[in-house]
């Protein structure tokens, strides 16, 4: 059993002054009753108001009590329910640390990588996108978005000197990636990673599993080379270590892919020739897969079971405190 909104039951607490109104109310009835009737007539009168006084306010009460529960959203049992998926959301998180400037793929990684990024927004046209940067943290730059040509400006923007953090943790980006996407939806997710895999901080292989286990797969593309490159500054020189040796950039292609194969997904080399038509083909291969994956288990709402009974008892209430009672007692 769960509860989707504890924090109602706080409004039980209502009942404590609307009690006291309520015996108050008995109290000044009682007073003005007795001067309004005789001596004769005054118990039978009384006694008559004691009884509506006591039914109005149980049912009032028990009414506003079912009401609470059914606001806490009470959740029990599971049901099939089956997925109408519709529509591709699409997160891309973009590695945009100084190793992305490295030239073993030309003109440099990055910009290859946006090469494929506006690629994509062409051939999904109907698609949501979202833009995700990260170095040593992650910032989610563009929320998810139908509106493709602000995402296609801000590609275009993309720069390591646009964020000031450093070291590069890719674990942040696909985390940051995961949550744009809307929470309620029935469109399917999927997340594109552009990085060399050198990840300093962070355990992107357990991210990777997070988004599998929500049902989005992590697409890799593997930028940069094996043999490596050294990373160019813009104005000028190269990146070089504490020991002032030139720092060499190589991709890791063996986490990039562990990334992709946990989360159920594949991993592209951003210098094959082939490596946006294979993308494009196993995203919309995984979109097929999720779509006739039909059905899932969601938590049964019994709010129903509250709701109703109090709606009865309120209507009783009302009944006891309109109906004439003359002559029934």
């Amino acid at each position: 059993m769960t509860i989707a909104h504890p924090e109602a039951f706080w409004l039980l607490l209502v009942l404590i002054p609307v009690m006291l109104i309520q015996w108050r109310e008995y109290v000044q009835g009682r007073r003005d009753l007795a001067q309004l009737t005789g001596y004769w007539r005054e118990q039978d009168v009384l006694s008559l108001y004691l009884v509506k006084w006591f039914f109005s306010s149980l049912f009032f009460n028990a009414a506003l009590f079912l009401a609470v529960f059914a606001l806490a959203g009470f959740s029990w049992g599971q049901q099939t329910l089956e997925q109408d998926r519709r529509g591709l959301d699409i997160a891309i998180a973009a590695d945009i640390s100084r190793s992305m400037w490295a030239e073993d793929v030309a003109p440099s990684r990055l910009e290859r990588s946006k090469d494929v990024m506006r690629a994509l927004l062409q051939e999904f046209p109907e698609s949501r996108f979202s833009v995700t940067v990260f170095k040593g943290s992650a910032l989610t730059a563009v929320p998810l978005t139908q509106d493709l040509h602000a995402v296609d400006q801000f590609i275009d923007a993309m720069d390591p000197n646009m964020y000031s953090s450093a070291g590069t943790n890719v674990e942040a980006g696909i985390r940051a990636a995961r949550q744009s996407f809307a929470t309620a939806t029935n469109r399917n997710r999927v997340i594109v990673l552009f990085s060399d895999g050198e990840s300093l901080d962070g355990a992107p292989l357990r991210a990777a599993r997070e988004a599998a286990s929500a049902g989005v797969p992590v697409f890799s593309v593997a930028a940069g080379s094996a043999s490596g490159a050294p990373i160019p500054l813009p104005q000028g020189g190269q990146v070089i270590d504490e020991r002032g040796r030139i720092v060499v950039s190589r991709v890791d292609l063996e986490s990039l892919a562990a990334i992709a194969e946990v989360s159920g997904a594949a991993m592209v080399r951003l210098q094959d020739a082939d490596a946006f038509g294979r993308l494009v083909r196993e995203i919309r291969r995984y979109e097929t897969t999720m779509t006739s994956d039909g059905f899932r288990l969601v938590a049964v709402e019994r709010y129903r079971l509250f709701l109703i009974p109090a709606l009865l008892l309120f209507v009783c209430y009302s009944a006891i405190r309109i109906i004439r009672w003359k002559g029934l007692f």
